[in-house]
């Protein structure tokens, strides 16, 4: 009887193992990479169409001659991915375009399928040579923009803007001030003054309005004050009546304000007086 074979089995030579293994390599990191590709550019799309906007926005005095807007910028990540490194910078501009304000927020990572709140607090200080004078006594729009450029899913450049018109209530809309004709009468020389505005700010108003008449010469004819406290929306119209000096006529003169409230003060325009 004829002895049978007994069937041998044969390891492939390490270097075909070797390439056999990176042949599977290369294809899982080539699939891996076609996988993320894929998604990164998903998730880039939707994200370069996120929304970021402003929220809450408002003004009120709180120091010396500064109104703070404050408010928060609110921006969604709907993407897979993060977005790193995102460093806000926000500019506000009033009706002229004339730049109010500044600032960066940030950095902060916003992680795939959350929402960034940035809160922002901006001082506007006020002065007769400031664009930020007319918030005061102008309703307008304000505009205000804010960019960013981030980092997306660890490699990739983004670019993030937002550009809004917001309606700024003016807390002194119309303000008026006016000095009347001095009533003379024996020894005693008085005046009506008169002051008006409409309060078309989010905040109410209360404290006083100190004010002074001052001669063309200046020379101080007499002064008073009036209390302050005007809801928002509401309007404001008062008029006292004050004694002045017998030797000093206030007109060609000026009608010199201070808005005061909570400790602090600030200084209006001064009023020319016919």
């Amino acid at each position: 009887m004829a002895a049978q074979g007994i069937p041998t089995h044969r390891t492939p030579p390490l270097i075909y193992r070797v390439a056999r293994a990176l042949r599977w390599t290369g294809t899982i990191v080539l699939v891996l990479l076609v996988v993320f590709a894929g998604t990164v550019a998903y998730s880039a799309y939707e994200t370069a169409h996120a929304t970021i906007r402003s929220e809450s926005f408002s003004g009120v005095f709180v120091s010396n001659g500064v109104i703070e807007v404050s408010g928060s910028f609110v921006l969604s990540n709907p993407g897979i991915y993060p977005i790193e490194s995102l460093e806000l910078a926000a500019h506000v501009a009033n009706a002229s375009g004339v730049h109010l304000a500044t600032l960066a927020i940030g950095p902060k990572t916003i992680e795939g399928g959350s929402t960034g709140v940035f809160p922002i607090s901006l001082g506007l200080p006020i002065d007769a040579s400031s664009a930020v004078e007319s918030l005061l006594f102008e309703d307008q729009p304000i505009e205000l923009s804010a960019w960013a450029n981030v980092t997306y899913a660890y490699l990739f450049p983004l670019s993030i803007a937002l550009l809004e018109t917001r309606s700024w209530g003016a807390p002194f809309e119309g303000f008026a001030a006016t000095v009347g004709t001095p009533t003379y009468n024996n020894n005693e020389v008085t005046a009506p003054v008169t002051l008006s505005w409409a309060n078309h700010a989010d905040f109410d108003e209360q404290g006083s309005i100190s004010f002074t008449v001052e001669s063309a010469g200046q020379v101080t004819c007499g002064g008073g004050s009036f209390p302050v406290d005007v809801p928002s929306g509401q309007l404001f119209d008062q008029t006292d009546v004050i004694s002045m000096s017998t030797t000093c006529s206030p007109s060609g003169g000026e009608l010199l304000l201070t808005y005061s409230v909570a400790g602090t003060s600030t200084t209006f325009p001064p009023e020319p007086i016919p």
